[in-house]
């Protein structure tokens, strides 16, 4: 709770202390747990107990493993939310980034006139955007120079795109993309998501927003147009930077793993995923057992419970052996 960045963040934050991981997180053990009774009583009582569908309990496993990949999925959501994104504004000089970064931040942090190579070093400015913190970076203008303090800044610039979640790429549409932007893209590191933003389209009579059809590979690239001396497709924007980073889908998240949680539920996943392969290599219970036993101690770390008592009880309590 302390240190959540957003009212989002916040959020899950309550949810997890007020026992919504756990109970999710116990649900899923208990099946395995079921799942794991049933096998281990064949194993010991085979002959005393009715025969067990095989089809049903390689069901109930991947039902448990899909599940689990989806808090996964969520938990990688959740980090965007408590930790933010970080967010490279970049393009040649005099597109806009630095007015861009004003528009966004609503106060004047950076330094804007209508000459090239204004802004020489990074610049910071942090904000909260429909609950997703973001650290926006507006670094100087990428382009050839031979000015020495230019070109510290460039490098600075070529640093911040290796650091980003994602990339604003800010071109002038009124002049067009060029050569220049094409070589601005060429350094944002592959993987990284990017949205091309086409700024001043107040000076050529485009229209704000999002540009239907829009793609890195298409000739005229921009995937949103704005204007960032007044605000036209701000909002616009806003909404493509949260999709593109997939932040967009935290907006029905309501728990989340932290990072221990998650490498722990993914391993999870993994021996679930090893004891469908026995199954598929039609190997004996036992074999079944070694991956679903491991499986649902794993999840009893998330939870802080073990695995070994509660097998005993649950083939005690629901078969009637040994008494």
């Amino acid at each position: 709770m302390i240190g959540a960045r957003g009212q989002r963040a916040a959020q899950l934050a309550m949810a997890g202390l007020e026992g919504g991981l756990q109970r999710r997180i116990t649900a899923l053990r208990e099946r395995l747990l079921d799942q794991l009774a049933e096998l281990e009583a064949r194993l010991d009582f085979e002959e005393d107990l009715p025969p067990l569908q095989p089809e049903a309990v390689i069901d109930g496993l991947t039902a448990v493993r899909a599940e689990l990949e989806d808090l996964v999925r969520e938990a990688e959501q959740g980090q965007r939310l408590r930790e933010g994104l970080r967010v490279a504004i970049v393009g040649r000089p005099n597109v806009g980034k630095s007015t861009l970064l004003n528009r966004l931040s609503r106060q004047d942090r950076a330094i804007v006139t209508d000459l090239p190579g204004t802004t020489r070093d990074l610049l910071e400015s942090e904000l909260v955007l429909e609950g997703v913190p973001l650290t926006l970076v507006d670094t100087a203008g990428i382009h050839a120079t031979e000015d020495p303090v230019e070109r510290l800044g460039i490098g600075r610039s070529q640093g911040a795109l290796a650091a980003a979640d994602a990339v604003l790429l800010v071109f002038d549409v009124a002049s067009g993309w060029g050569l220049a932007d094409q070589r601005v893209r060429e350094l944002v590191p592959e993987g990284v998501p990017l949205l091309l933003v086409g700024n001043q389209c107040d000076r050529c009579g485009l229209e704000a927003g999002i540009v239907e059809g829009g793609a890195v590979e298409a000739g005229a690239p921009a995937q949103v147009h704005i204007s960032a001396l007044n605000g036209a497709g701000e909002t616009e924007l806003g909404q493509l930077l949260l999709q593109c980073c997939g932040a967009s889908a935290s907006e029905g998240l309501q728990v989340a793993l932290n990072d221990r949680q998650r490498q722990l539920a993914a391993a999870a996943a993994t021996s679930l995923q090893r004891s469908l392969e026995a199954a598929a290599d039609g190997l004996p219970w036992d074999f079944w057992t070694i991956d679903l036993a491991a499986a649902a101690a794993t999840l009893g770390e998330i939870t802080g419970e073990t695995v070994t008592e509660a097998v005993l009880d649950r083939v005690f309590s629901r078969f009637c052996i040994g008494k």
